[in-house]
Parts: structure tokens; sequence; C-alpha cells
């Protein structure tokens, strides 16, 4: 999150909209929480990387709503590149096929055990 956040400002985003799937970041991030011990200085940098000038919510989201960014975040531990542009247009099969059924309002259904 804080690198994506990074690579976002460095493009001049101002208006962001941060979803995450892990509860507890998100709301350590929203002040709703203590933040746990092991996260602090990520959530720190978070703060501290944020202008002023730089609308930013941050929301939970359930793994499921978010399979296009789960696999950017897989895709982008495996390319060895430090250019965010490598990132715009994946032409990777199976990237596209989640794109396409988000795009047609496909939903996974919740697992819940």
């Amino acid at each position: 999150m804080r690198d994506g956040l990074q690579a976002a400002l460095a493009l001049g985003c101002h208006n962001l909209i941060v979803e995450g799937d892990n509860q507890i970041v998100i709301q350590a991030i929203q002040g709703k929480i203590h933040i746990p011990w092991q996260i602090q200085t990520l959530i720190r940098d978070i703060h501290n990387m944020l202008p002023s000038t730089v609308h930013c919510l941050f929301q939970h989201t359930y793994r499921e709503g978010n399979v296009a960014a789960d696999w950017m975040a897989k895709y982008g531990c495996l390319v060895r590149s430090t250019s965010v542009s490598s990132f715009f247009f994946p032409s990777h099969r199976e990237f596209l096929y989640i794109l396409m059924s988000d795009n047609l309002g496909r939903t996974l259904e919740r697992r819940v055990a």
C-alpha cells in the first residue's frame, strides 16, 4: 500500500481512493484502532507521505472484491523493474480476464468458514 501510494503521488494524483482487504491496516490508517506495533512504521510512513493537498480515502474491501489489485500486487513482486510504467498495460491473459469479469459485474462468492 505504501509503495502504491508513493507511485500514485509520483504520477501527480491528488484524489485517491485506496482499498485494502486487511481491515486492521485500514482501521489503523483511519485512526479507528490502536496501531499494532508490527505495522506502526508503515502506517506512520503512509501518513507522512500524504501532503495536505492530496485527498485520500481509505476503505476496506473484501479480497473477493479486490481481485485485480491482488493480481497486480503479486505480479509486481515478480517483475524486476523499478518503473511504474510496466504496470499500465499488462498483457497477461489472466489479468485481462479479471478486468473483463470485473467490468461485466461478475462477482466471486465469499467463502465463510
